[in-house]
């Protein structure tokens, strides 16, 4: 399991309001390298290196953003934060509802491993769960009021080639059973319209 990002709401927000400014900073740098070039104080060259660089920094601090984001999601108490309330919004919606279970009702129709996938899903684990995941297909469309936190777990089953039980061998296969269990559980919770018990294991 992975250490948290975060100690607590004030370290959340401290970080999310970090990278967002050095990802600021990051463009307002690489939008600089023109005017100057231009100007004649910089070289060409050293202008589109300087470009190249603000590109990377910018992108390595939004991959850093979205794994915050992917931890923060999960914790009701920081919901109330902006950023966050924007991804747990964008994590239940239409589109993405439907995503997911697309997703889903793909891999428990898949017959064999394709060669062409970075991650190949791990067939012989789909079988025992096949019904499983089309009935939380059929679900997460279904549902009027859904968890961020089951959309967020479904998205690393589905695409998760490090951590997920579908396509990590090292995984244990019993991990992908309780996580349905447990998914099915939130579901199964919500069309009842409460959540204030929690399932047993």
């Amino acid at each position: 399991m992975r250490a948290p990002a975060f100690t607590g709401r004030p370290d959340a927000t401290r970080r999310l309001a970090a990278l967002a400014a050095r990802r600021r900073g990051a463009l307002v740098a690489g939008a600089a390298m023109l005017p100057l070039a231009l100007a004649g104080a910089l070289v060409p060259a050293a202008a589109v290196v300087g470009v190249v660089v603000a590109i990377v920094l910018w992108s390595g601090e939004w991959v850093a953003r979205q794994m915050l984001l992917e931890e923060c999601v999960l914790r009701d108490e920081l919901a109330d934060i902006p950023e966050v309330a924007h991804a747990r919004a964008q994590l239940v919606a239409p589109e993405r509802r439907r995503e997911i279970a697309r997703s889903l009702r793909r891999i428990a129709g898949q017959a064999r491993a394709s060669r062409h996938d970075v991650a190949p899903l791990l067939v012989d684990r789909v079988g025992p769960v096949r019904g499983e995941l089309l009935a939380v297909a059929e679900e997460i469309e279904r549902v009027a009021v859904l968890d961020p936190r089951t959309m967020a777990e479904l998205a690393g089953l589905v695409h998760d080639g490090a951590r997920s039980p579908l396509l990590n061998g090292a995984v244990p296969e019993t991990e992908l059973e309780v996580a349905l269990r447990r998914i099915r559980y939130r579901l199964a919770t919500a069309s009842r319209g409460g959540d204030d018990l929690r399932p047993a294991g």
